[in-house]
């Protein structure tokens, strides 16, 4: 698992969702995309030429590029999404902006779903319990990022991101580094 930590400005993405219980994602995430790309996509990729706005916008934003993981009470709504580079938000679509943030960035290979899959897996069972207690959240939502190129290619490159902020310390973790600042400089 590859982690890199970088800060990005605020972003804005334009997608649309459905709402997905925890224990049911791995099945469930595969499965609205698979719909939605025989839906809304398959021809567009096709011609290239959008017929309605929607398949405009899902041009113009790159909608497929990302997909959004946001937690709710007992459910979390399950975006796929795009970089929103302004203009019209056709009825159906919707916007979702990520604050300006420090992100905890992980990438795969692999054919999709399982190397996406095994990677959130890993990201919440090795890089949390450890790394990750040394930040909180920002926010209650992740971003699943995929590139161009074949899903299904042991090559295939996708990532997934996660805002976070540096934890804070507790009382009791404040009070030990200045005693034992104190303690190296000889005040105490």
């Amino acid at each position: 698992m590859n982690v890199r930590y970088e800060h990005k400005k605020a972003m804005t993405f334009i997608g649309f969702s459905t709402s997905i219980l925890p224990d049911e994602g791995y099945k469930k995430c595969p499965e609205f995309w698979e719909n939605e790309y025989s839906r809304r996509f398959a021809r567009l990729w096709q011609t290239m030429t959008p017929e309605n706005p929607i398949e405009k916008a899902v041009l113009e934003n790159q909608i497929g590029m990302f997909a959004i993981c946001d937690e709710k009470d007992g459910c979390f709504e399950y975006w796929i999404a795009g970089i929103y580079a302004g203009g019209e938000v056709p009825e159906g679509l919707k916007l979702f902006t990520f604050p300006e943030s420090d992100w905890a960035m992980f990438s795969a290979k692999g054919a999709l779903p399982k190397s996406l899959q095994d990677l959130n897996t890993q990201v919440w069972q090795e890089w949390y319990p450890k790394e990750g207690q040394k930040y909180t959240g920002n926010g209650n939502a992740m971003l699943e990022v995929y590139s161009a190129g074949d899903m299904q290619s042991p090559d295939y490159e996708c990532g997934i991101w996660v805002p976070v902020c540096k934890a804070k310390k507790s009382d009791e973790e404040e009070t030990a580094e200045i005693v034992s600042s104190m303690t190296i400089t000889g005040i105490l």
